[in-house]
């Protein structure tokens, strides 16, 4: 298979897009449940926890240069049980790919579109994917370059706008009901923004030829990811309070439409909702390549790109049925996702690593 070159800078934008892309629509609400008008402790607490996450996937990368995720788990744990493990993977990837697709759908019906039926907004959203896939990544991950930036400017330009309807009052009082709710806030943040960072072990380090400046790149991708969300959550408690965030839906969106700056800038949601769109397609298209190119490697295929067109076909199919309702897609997020992700990000690599250093250890007594 033809090798894939990406630079550090691509990495780290992608890392930092991957880590708030889809999650941007729910995460304040999610952490501000739990955590309430302290929930941009929690996002600070669950950056910390997750730097140790990061140093996991990037020492289990540079023990192995030369492999993707899926032959790392191959290596380790045999051609057997690393091939269940490297299918269920997979899998997973593929079926939460589907899941992002859902997310945007559901955003744009029920932020503006919601006289469109479902199935052409998911049909687009895959095309846009599958063609996104057949241009190749180097030619996507140029593209994400561009939609950070737009993206990372204009959150800027919407904080400054939305200062006047800050309230401070809002953040307070500080760990009134002591650090249990901070600590529970942060748990969705590391399944939602740390752990899944592991998928990117299939571009990372096989992808880059000085392996430290790829490592650089993946943290510095990471603390940027955790400041937009910090940036995103922190905005949406000042506005709005905890107590209306934690019951909305689309809190970002909601609070966007508070800007009404000299009467000339209000009314910017379209431009919110174009944008949270087009960051959260970055999401959409690291699980869908994660998940083909880690096939087309189980497959031992010479090109990943035989297998977009099929996989597009099953996503567009399995996209109507993948939430059968909003009930249902809550229930998921909150019971089955932590433990996927958990077991993924956080039991799968460590466990990897462990056997990485084991075979280290044995390789140099051996010799």
């Amino acid at each position: 298979m033809k090798k894939t070159k990406i630079s550090p800078r691509q990495l780290m934008i992608l890392t930092s897009g991957f880590s708030f892309g889809t999650v941007i629509l729910f995460l304040p609400s999610s952490i501000t449940k739990l955590a309430g008008p302290d929930a941009w402790l929690s996002i600070l607490l669950g950056t910390a926890i997750g730097l140790l996450f990061i140093w996991i996937f990037a020492k289990l990368g540079e023990l192995n240069p030369d492999k993707t995720f899926v032959e790392i788990i191959q290596l380790y744990l045999g051609k057997l049980a690393g091939g269940f493990v490297a299918v269920f993977l997979i899998l997973s990837v593929l079926v939460v790919a589907d899941q992002s697709v859902w997310y945007m759908s559901d955003f744009v019906h029920t932020a503006f579109a919601y006289t469109l039926p479902t199935l052409p907004l998911n049909v687009f959203f895959i095309a846009v994917l599958v063609f996104a896939l057949l241009c190749g990544v180097e030619t996507m991950y140029r593209t994400t370059e561009m939609i950070f930036y737009f993206g990372f400017s204009f959150l800027i330009i919407l904080t400054l706008m939305l200062i006047p309807k800050m309230e401070p009052e809002n953040l307070l009082p500080i760990m009134e009901n002591g650090v249990t709710p901070v600590l529970k806030g942060s748990i969705p943040f590391l399944f939602n923004c740390a752990w899944p960072l592991v998928f990117l072990n299939m571009v990372y380090p096989v992808c880059f030829e000085n392996v430290k400046e790829a490592k650089r790149a993946l943290f510095k991708g990471y603390l940027l990811g955790a400041l937009c969300n910090l940036i995103i959550v922190a905005v949406c408690v000042l506005v709005m309070g905890s107590s209306l965030i934690a019951n909305l839906r689309f809190p970002m969106f909601i609070t966007s439409e508070e800007v009404d700056l000299l009467v000339i800038f209000s009314r910017i949601e379209a431009m919110t909702f174009f944008i949270w769109v087009c960051v959260s397609f970055i999401s959409v298209f690291s699980y869908a390549y994660a998940g083909v190119y880690g096939l087309a490697k189980l497959l031992k295929m010479k090109d990943y790109k035989i297998l977009v067109l099929p996989m597009g076909l099953l996503l567009a199919v399995y996209s109507l049925n993948i939430y059968t309702n909003t009930s249902y897609q809550i229930k998921w997020d909150s019971t089955v996702w932590p433990l996927l992700s958990f077991t993924l990000g956080f039991i799968l690599p460590i466990l990897l690593l462990i056997l990485s250093y084991i075979r280290k250890i044995m390789g140099k007594n051996s010799s």
